[in-house]
Formats: structure tokens, sequence, C-alpha cells
């Protein structure tokens, strides 16, 4: 797998912007996931469903947050590791990532 480790804090951040969201449970996951960097396929095996129904549910998530495409979740997720490294809180970290997921 190609999955990065993120923070319990960036984690729990996108947890936060999840819910304020609306994002289904489903939703969620996948939000998760492409933020910690899986491929599609690798989503699609590990949950046992089709790369069909990956992309529809990418396609209302994008939509959700106000996203076009997986490497600005990834991005994101990316530079609220760092701020985490470098010693934010959690409330700041949900800040950052609330401006890139409108």
């Amino acid at each position: 797998m190609n999955g990065r480790c993120l923070s319990s804090e960036v984690v729990g951040a996108l947890r936060q912007i999840a819910r304020e969201a609306r994002l289904t449970p489903v939703l969620e996951v996948r939000f998760i996931e492409i933020a910690q960097g899986l491929l599609y396929r690798e989503i699609a095996r590990i949950h046992d469903v089709s790369m069909n129904t990956i992309k529809t549910e990418t396609r209302h998530l994008y939509r959700s947050i106000g996203v076009n495409c997986r490497h600005e979740i990834e991005r994101a997720a990316e530079a609220a590791q760092l701020r985490s490294e470098d010693g934010a809180t959690p409330e700041e970290i949900c800040g950052f990532l609330r401006l890139r997921f409108e």
C-alpha cells in the first residue's frame, strides 16, 4: 500500500471536516483514505468494491467538500501533517483544513 501515516490530530480534524460537510460514514472513510494517499484501486480492494463504486463515491465526496481532485485532499493533509509536527493544536489544524474544504 502507498498510504502515508497521518497524526491522530490530523485524522481528527479531517473527521471534524467530514461531520461539518455532513458526509456519510462511507464518504468519511474515503476522505481519510484519500488523505492518507491510498490509490482508488487499493481502496476498492480493501473494501471489496468495484472501481466504479469508488469513482462514484469520490465524485460525491469532492462535490461535498468543494474540491476538484484527490490531489487537493492529499496536499491539504500533507500540509496539515507538517503543522501537526510543528506543534499546532488540533483546533489550529482543523481551522487550517476548514479553509481548504469549503
